[in-house]
């Protein structure tokens, strides 16, 4: 499962670069969990919460296409073989500010428009302004943050976003308690973003030291080739994440009657949670995207077909060993986990819990696909599966939402949507990668996976319905090992590889 067919040395940079960038990853959503929880309590009412929860999603929606594009892109011409990495700079800093420098101006000059005329709240202009500077901020930011990634500098780049996400917590919940106002609390973010950009400067210098400052420049055509492209499925990705949930909320609110929003909303919320569960297997691989990344890329561009080809054999059969891991510890005892989550209200999303789950592997499975072939050279691949996915996920939500008769069938039919176009994603990336190296090695142990983590929940719907429920995760994870096994869809090469990834003794830079 090695990102690389390579040295020990390499192995131990690798698993030490997935080690760092995950306990970031991991820290990332603690923090964000924290505020999550805390801001409904901390704001002087639900009014104050909504207008930051309103501004915050809208912020979302542009911070993740600005970072997935830039950050890539950035590190896919600066893990080339033999790149001019100031070059990369200067050529990638001229072309984020003219293109996300109109964003900036644009949001910053709207707010009124957007608050008044679209959102129908003018108290919104304000919040609205300030979260602007985000967008300013992290278009620099994510430069510095891809040439420490395309530099294979994991340490560096963990510990800036340690970093970013303490301090962003510190001073919103900061903003919060003193203020209660949304605005100051989009202040603290705005404040944040702009200190760790200056302090990204110097700690990305080290990715220069003593790199070649000859050769040519990637002209900013050639940066755009990468940045516009990836932007664009990054917004996609987007709407795979969010469709399911609004669809559902607009087509129950649509009923009428009295207190239908009001029940509509409370469908959605336990949907909603689920959805959120369901999104662990994806968490759960974001950060080897991070690893694999400058690999593949530096391997591609100096005409290693077959070095390029065996990273992403190694971070694909990986992921899949993860996700559908989670999906097993996840879908044990569905009722019981959203249950001990969030209330048990929420206990009602159990039933779509698990397609959810097998979705949300799938996603997995393919973002890390799509990273692969953008970091190949490939960067406008990844939209065919990403609009495959939109595709059918339009279809079957708008096909199944309109002949559900119940609550649970309009979840179900939601969940179901969501899981078709998770498959159909995930079979246009595996062609497309297979297509790009000429064979698809990984195949066996991603069915495998999944035939897995399938028989472990098999296993556990034999149990009697009064089983605790840590019982029921306990018999899934087992029997999913055990079916991992016995199927030699893992062995024991990839266990000695991992030990000599993960093993202490590396001179791996940081």
């Amino acid at each position: 499962m090695a990102a690389l067919d390579a040295s020990p040395g390499d192995l131990r940079e690798a698993g030490r670069g997935f080690l760092l960038i995950t306990g970031a990853k991991i820290w990332f959503l603690v923090t964000a969990t924290f505020t999550s929880l805390a801001f409904p309590r901390l704001f002087p009412d639900a009014a104050a919460f909504g207008r930051f929860r309103v501004v915050s999603g809208l912020l979302n929606v542009v911070t993740m296409v600005v970072v997935t594009a830039s950050v890539q892109a950035v590190a896919r011409l600066s893990a080339e073989s033999g790149a001019n990495l100031r070059g990369v700079r200067r050529t990638a800093l001229g072309v984020q500010g003219a293109v996300f420098g109109p964003l900036f101006m644009a949001l910053f000059l709207g707010a009124d428009f957007v608050a008044s005329v679209i959102l129908k709240d003018e108290a919104l202009a304000a919040p609205l302004r300030i979260s602007s500077i985000v967008v300013l901020a992290y278009a620099f930011y994510t430069v510095l943050i891809g040439l420490l990634n395309g530099t294979r500098h994991y340490g560096r780049q963990a510990g800036l976003d340690v970093v970013f996400s303490t301090l962003k917590t510190a001073l919103m919940v900061a903003a919060v308690v003193v203020t209660g106002s949304a605005t100051w609390a989009f202040g603290g973010f705005a404040v944040t973003a702009m200190l760790v950009l200056v302090l990204a400067v110097p700690v990305s210098r080290v990715a220069m030291a003593g790199a070649p400052s000859g050769g040519r420049a990637p002209t900013a055509r050639e940066f755009l080739r990468y940045l516009l492209p990836l932007a664009a499925y990054a917004l996609v990705l987007n709407l795979l994440l969010q469709a399911d949930v609004v669809a559902l909320k607009a087509a129950l609110g649509r009923v009428g009657g009295e207190g239908a929003a009001d029940a509509a909303s409370a469908v959605a919320g336990v949907y909603g949670a689920a959805r959120n569960v369901s999104l662990l297997p994806y968490q759960a691989v974001i950060s080897l995207t991070f690893v694999v990344f400058p690999w593949v890329s530096r391997a591609a561009s100096s005409g290693d077909r077959a070095a390029a080809g065996a990273a992403a054999t190694g971070a694909l059969r990986l992921a899949a060993v993860l996700s559908w891991a989670a999906v097993a510890f996840c879908g044990g005892a569905p009722e019981g986990l959203l249950a001990l989550l969030f209330g048990p209200a929420y206990a009602a999303g159990g039933p779509v819990l698990v397609p959810l789950l097998a979705a949300g592997a799938l996603l997995a499975l393919t973002f890390v696909g799509n990273a692969i072939l953008a970091s190949a050279g490939r960067p406008v691949a990844p939209l065919w599966s990403g609009g495959a996915s939109v595709a059918v996920l339009a279809g079957g939500l708008g096909a199944g939402l309109a002949v559900a008769g119940s609550d649970d069938a309009a979840m179900a039919a939601a969940a179901w949507a969501t899981l078709a176009a998770g498959a159909v994603g995930a079979a246009v990336t595996g062609a497309l990668v297979a297509g790009a190296f000429g064979n698809a090695p990984w195949l066996r142990t991603t069915a495998f996976s999944a035939v897995s983590a399938g028989v472990g929940l098999l296993a556990v719907a034999a149990l009697p319905d009064g089983a605790p429920g840590l019982v029921r995760t306990g018999m899934s994870i087992a029997v999913f090992l055990v079916v991992l096994v016995a199927t030699r869809a893992v062995g024991p090469d990839d266990g000695r590889i991992l030990l000599r990834a993960f093993s202490r003794r590396s001179g791996a830079r940081s």
